[in-house]
């Protein structure tokens, strides 16, 4: 299995340089829409146990008895004259991605395009159905650096991504952070909930991803991480980075898991508290 990987891993860097590069350009296009898909039908309440480090009193303070608002969340970003899948949900029985691109007008095999934020299941189980390709035509680009540090994972944890990068291979590409994919979307490294963690912005979209994962907490203190975070120190870094970049630059925030409706905008974001 070991040998399989590592020939995997070896496609992956030779794609590497298949990331496309764009430029803007003057011809005219429909306007920029993004559009929330809710993947998981009713609403998260994320647990106190989520964020371990987090005082009790803290908690209550926020008036979060029931929990953190939650989503699990992916867009569908057009632009440009393309259609973009921002990240492909869980994949579960109630997953209503499907349903909600359907409702969109766009079906999975006319999908050409999808960028992925990372590589953890919520977000990638969407890319297979019955273990197949569920997107033929998509290309589907992955930060390099997130894609090589799950392909060296070991244990079940990381197989889902592997199947994944696996089945797409011949239409995968890989992309470094600052790279300007097609649809002048902008990526900026965000790693630390997990190794190639990027997010993109689109003009004054910003697609968050994973960077914030209880609002109503972490917007107000950023300084504490979900357990999800793989490396805290570097999150916590990333996502005080970011919410100033937002900020600075009057970006509206679209996040995999905010609560409705999917995203803050940049009148929200005020200075957080400091520690």
């Amino acid at each position: 299995m070991k040998k399989i990987h590592y020939l995997i891993a070896a496609a992956l860097l030779m794609l590497a340089s298949c990331a496309h590069k764009t430029s803007p350009t003057n011809i005219p296009h429909e306007p920029t829409t993004i559009t929330w898909i809710e993947d998981k039908p009713t609403p998260t309440l994320q647990p106190h146990s989520l964020y371990p480090n987090v005082p009790d009193s803290l908690w209550t303070a926020l008036g979060l008895p029931e929990g953190v608002p939650s989503s699990m969340s992916c867009f569908l970003l057009q632009t440009e004259g393309k259609k973009i899948l921002l990240d492909a949900g869980l994949g579960a029985p109630f997953s209503r991605l499907f349903l909600k691109l359907k409702e969109l007008g766009v079906t999975p095999d006319e999908l050409e395009l999808i960028y992925l934020t990372h590589l953890h299941p919520d977000h990638i189980g969407g890319l297979l159905k019955d273990n197949k390709v569920a997107f033929p035509r998509a290309e589907v680009y992955v930060n390099r650096v997130e894609a090589e540090a799950w392909l060296a994972m070991e244990g079940e944890k990381s197989q889902l991504a592997k199947n994944v990068l696996s089945a797409y291979q011949d239409h995968l590409h890989l992309f470094e952070a600052g790279d300007v994919l097609e649809g002048n979307i902008k990526t900026i490294a965000a790693y630390g909930h997990t190794p190639g963690h990027t997010v993109f912005q689109k003009d004054s979209i910003l697609v968050i991803a994973d960077l914030i994962h209880g609002a109503a907490l972490q917007m107000v203190h950023p300084e504490y991480c979900p357990a999800y975070d793989m490396d805290a120190e570097a999150a916590t870094e990333s996502r005080l980075r970011i919410l100033k970049y937002a900020r600075d630059n009057h970006l509206t925030m679209y996040g995999m898991h905010l609560p409705a409706p999917g995203f803050i905008e940049s009148t929200m974001l005020e200075q957080p508290n400091n520690h």
